[in-house]
């Protein structure tokens, strides 16, 4: 085996508790404190990509009291204990350390900074570079020159003259300054009125041993009658910050080599810990079994006649929205680890033939709408409005892992299959979007790609069906589940096919209006102004407001002051100019964002505009809205209420808005049976009103 050229050894506490402290409030979405592993993660993710060590090791503080604790019972003292929600990180990091592949030393009775010189000093000893990596000044005094420092905040590597430069003394004897200095960090006492610059003055001609035992050397009478009154204090505080350089471990520096990761590891601990950016890093896997594609008409009645009483699906399609989607192909399975791809729109050079896709439909017709075969797929809403609009009717009972995933935990920002495989099944999928790449569409994909991951994406959802329903079972879940949000998809695919009719002729007119207002007003602006300039830049805003018109600036940006809406509503209580800014900001947005983008998110074909109604994005159980989000049409004032009068009925129909008043209060009172509640909600008696009379 190949010596290793380097090895990097790394302070591991001393990163654990920078991250610690440098990220605050970093949760998963079951509430487990991430922060102190993110970070970590982070700082070693930058040393194994930028330095690229050959060898590398992580050291661990014992918590078991050292020789330091036994010379100074106030050691460390004034440190408070590690906070609980820090404690609780440390296994995981070690864990993660050790996916990684990467040797923890941990020796009881020792400090991470003895085990670190003493690794330094053996690697050197065998001709390999040592690279501490520790902020720590304590550990400056082991380099040498096979050891040196890395400091990963200022990304720089300290060696023996940078050392003698900043002290003016060896690395050897930086003992000598921190006896003389102390270390707060650590309680060391040192000499109360000696800083770094005067202990190196001090040693700069003399050892400490020298000052020590003739005190008439140093010649301030100050300095000297400090040293000689503390002259225990700078003993022991000397023994104190000397690292030991033989701690007993064994050794070998081949053992320590950087070796491949455990992946599936870290897909499981990073899958946990939700840990995306970290997840994108490693490299999707190839999910096991045996998937083909299906080009002739036979073999896949053939299949299909034996997909049994229940099978998942996946239908590709292109397009922006499901509503006008043309479909691409489609997977199915019925078997663990085993995948078909049915493709019929696939177009690039040497493509081969493949199935038309009216005989492919043709075919899984009596499938679909076969009411004793259960259909497993992972977001079937969207699914449901692929095949509508080819004249398919999903019947039967529908099984959803999106939706399952969702009540199961849903806090989780993403149920996408990618991350239920992940949590689940500890598979790296690979994305859509890694597989299609800069191609315009999947159809551009060569289809033995195509298959294997659609294919596989079908099997995987077979798969994660029983996992998922089975913890739903044991969580009580699967009535929710099967009685009100499966039939929900069906209700939702229903409203997205429909869409909502938008009196475009009606907007037109508005954007007329408001861009007349908006004419108005910018010659209003530049009026009060005394000036005309960019409205929308805040940096000529600013120029006008704070310079021209001399108006008192409140909070700065990177980019001057501040012209946020804050800001300008105080400014307005001494100048018309601010208020009236924020009359254009108000209808700019309005024109902008809502007149005359909604228009052109009508669907040609329906004259609708066809938002997606979400049903796992909220933690409180709401649905929402996007593509567009139609939850943020303005209510208030004259212009909102103008803009949702353009959202209108069929002829021969209406829109009706209902709403629970007080829901929280209703459901309070059917929980707890108060008797007082349910009486005032019997007699419509204002609740707030009740409640103070009581």
């Amino acid at each position: 085996m190949k010596k290793p050229a380097n090895i990097y050894l790394i302070d591991g506490n001393s990163y654990v508790y920078r991250a610690y402290h440098a990220i605050k409030g970093l949760t998963n979405s079951k509430g487990f404190p991430t922060n102190a592993i993110y970070g970590f993660i982070n700082t070693l993710l930058k040393i194994l990509r930028e330095k690229e060590p050959d060898a590398i090791v992580v050291s661990f503080d014992s918590p078991l009291p050292t020789e330091r604790h036994r010379v100074y019972v106030e050691y460390k003292a004034q440190r408070p204990p590690a906070p609980d929600d820090l404690i609780m990180q440390m296994p995981y990091i070690k864990k993660i350390v050790q996916a990684f592949r990467i040797k923890i030393y941990e020796v009881p009775g020792y400090e991470a900074d003895d085990v670190l010189a003493t690794l330094s000093v053996r690697s050197a000893s065998q001709g390999v570079d040592a690279y501490i990596v520790s902020g720590d000044k304590d550990m400056l005094q082991v380099v040498d020159g096979h050891i040196r420092i890395y400091d990963t905040v200022k990304d720089r590597v300290i060696g023996r003259e940078d050392v003698i430069k900043r002290f003016g003394i060896p690395p050897e004897r930086i003992p000598e300054v921190m006896a003389l200095t102390g270390d707060t960090a650590d309680n060391i006492p040192g000499v109360k009125g000696i800083g770094e610059k005067t202990a190196c003055e001090i040693l700069k001609d003399h050892t400490l041993n020298d000052v020590l035992e003739k005190p008439e050397l140093i010649k301030r009478e100050r300095l000297r009658r400090l040293i000689t009154e503390n002259r225990d204090s700078i003993l022991m505080s000397y023994a104190l910050t000397t690292v030991d350089r033989d701690v007993p471990l064994d050794f070998d520096v081949n053992e320590c080599i950087r070796r491949e990761p455990d992946r599936q590891e870290l897909l499981s601990l990073f899958s946990e810990l939700e840990f995306g950016t970290f997840l994108k890093l490693i490299p999707p896997q190839s999910v096991s079994g045996s998937y083909e594609t299906v080009l002739e008409s036979g073999r896949l009645r053939s299949l299909l006649d034996a997909t049994g009483d229940s099978f998942a699906f996946n239908v590709e399609f292109s397009g922006a929205h499901p509503v006008s989607a043309e479909m691409i192909g489609i997977s199915f399975s019925s078997e663990k680890g085993r995948g078909y791809y049915v493709p019929v729109a696939h177009h690039y050079p040497e493509v081969p033939g493949q199935l038309d896709a009216g005989t492919v439909l043709d075919a899984f017709k009596p499938l679909f709408e076969n009411e004793s075969i259960r259909k497993i797929g992972h977001d079937l809403k969207t699914q449901l409005l692929v095949l509508g609009r080819s004249g398919i009717d999903l019947k039967g009972e529908l099984c959803d892992t999106m939706v399952a995933s969702y009540l199961l935990n849903p806090n989780k920002q993403n149920h996408s299959l990618e991350e239920v495989g992940l949590e689940h099944l500890s598979l790296r999928i690979k994305t859509f979007k890694e597989v299609v790449g800069k191609r315009s569409s999947l159809a551009a994909v060569s289809i033995e790609e195509a298959t294997e991951f659609s294919a596989s994406n079908a099997a995987v959802v077979l798969e994660l069906e029983g996992i998922l329903f089975g913890k739903l079972k044991e969580e009580g879940l699967d009535g929710l589940y099967s009685g009100i949000e499966m039939p929900l998809i069906r209700v939702l695919a229903d409203m997205e096919t429909v869409g909502i009719k938008v009196d475009t002729e009606l907007l037109n007119d508005l954007s007329g209006e408001l861009e007349r207002e908006l004419a108005a007003l910018k010659t209003r602006i530049y009026f009060l102004a005394g000036e005309e300039f960019n409205i929308n830049s805040p940096r000529q805003l600013g120029a006008v407001l704070f310079e021209s018109l001399g108006l008192k600036p409140g909070k700065k940006t990177k980019t001057g002051y501040s012209t946020e809406v804050g800001v300008l509503e105080e400014l307005a209580l001494e100048h018309e100019l601010p208020g009236e800014i924020l009359n254009w900001r108000t209808l700019s947005k309005l024109k902008n964002t809502y007149v005359d983008t909604l228009p052109k998110l009508v669907n040609p074909e329906t004259g609708r505009i066809h938002t997606s109604f979400n049903q796992t994005v909220t933690a409180t159980g709401r649905l929402s809205s996007s593509d567009p989000n139609l939850q943020n049409i303005p209510i208030r004032g004259e212009w909102g209420i103008r803009i949702r009068q353009a959202f209108i009925a069929e002829e021969g129909f209406f829109l009706l808005s209902a709403d629970y008043s007080q829901i929280e209060l209703r459901i309070l009172a059917h929980l707890s049976r108060d008797e007082g509640l349910i009486d005032a909600f019997r007699k419509d008696i204002d609740i707030h009103t009740r409640t103070a009379a009581e």
